[in-house]
């Protein structure tokens, strides 16, 4: 694995994106789409902290599939041409799409909802399909080029359960002729950054669409409303920004959950400042208009 090509990075900046980019093979992605299933079994059975967060955000701290993922050296080769040599893993997340499920996303950026100061072009995530992806099962779906304007405010679109389920909706109208399947074989992965629009549609899929996302940021990205934490995956850290999490040693083990469950506590404590200082301001501005 040599990384990503002139011509890819080119795209990246320009469009937002860029993919299909090589990275596993077939029968790794199955592999790995194995453990995945196993460690659903095991989140599932043990409760508390990591059955209620074990797809998001730091399952590289307790199951080995995802810590052999995140220091694996092709991907954290792609990660540094976008980047450079500094590396912290900030969140993984795993992404579900049943087969058959009417569940979607609405179009909206990633940025407002982390909470991060110096940003730009300083992060990026990496999606990587354990799973064949297109539109018949609800394949995410691109807006090129807007990642150009910054973060944008937004919205639920109406006042119902569907629009609640599908989220925050950007206040940009996004044209859908121009809109990109994100259309990606096992083993291949989509790069975009967190100010690119983006949403996902339905399955009418009969197999479930399963993806991994690895968020890579470096250290001199600096979280706002809380304390944070990161692994370091490549190079060093000269800012000290976050707490670096130990990487894993046995997975599933009492210091694997430890850490995983302070980290997820630290995480989803800092989010919800994030959220009640944008809904602060919301109002705000809604009261001065």
């Amino acid at each position: 694995m040599t990384g990503l090509h002139r011509e890819e990075l080119s795209r990246l900046h320009g469009e937002g994106f860029c993919f299909p980019v090589e990275l596993l093979s077939r029968e790794e992605a199955a592999e790995v789409l194995r453990d995945v299933r196993r460690y659903e079994e095991i989140a599932t059975r043990v409760g508390g902290v990591l059955g209620h967060h074990w797809t998001y955000p730091k399952s590289h701290l307790v199951a080995g599939w995802a810590d052999r993922l995140v220091h694996d050296s092709r991907v954290l080769t792609v990660a540094e041409n976008v980047l450079g040599p500094d590396l912290l893993v900030w969140a993984t997340n795993l992404f579900f799409r049943k087969a058959g499920s009417p569940g979607e996303l609405a179009w909206h950026q990633d940025a407002p909802y982390f909470g991060w100061e110096d940003f730009h072009g300083r992060t990026v995530r990496m999606w990587i399909a354990l799973t064949d992806t297109d539109r018949d099962n609800g394949t995410m779906r691109y807006a090129p080029g807007t990642h150009h304007g910054g973060i944008m405010p937004h919205r639920y679109r109406g006042s119902g359960v569907s629009a609640l389920l599908r989220g925050e909706e950007v206040e940009f109208d996004v044209d859908d002729e121009t809109a990109v399947d994100v259309t990606l074989a096992a083993g291949q992965c989509s790069l975009h950054f967190p100010t690119t629009i983006h949403s996902s549609g339905p399955s009418v899929s009969l197999a479930d669409r399963v993806c991994f996302a690895i968020d890579f940021i470096q250290p001199g990205v600096r979280p706002l409303a809380g304390p944070d934490s990161a692994l370091l995956v490549r190079g060093t850290d000269g800012s000290g920004h976050y707490d670096l999490e130990p990487r894993l040693g046995e997975e599933f083990d009492p210091a694997a959950l430890r850490a995983f469950s302070r980290a997820t506590k630290i995480r989803h404590e800092r989010l919800m400042n994030v959220m009640r200082a944008g809904r602060t301001a919301g109002a705000a501005a809604g009261q001065a208009v």
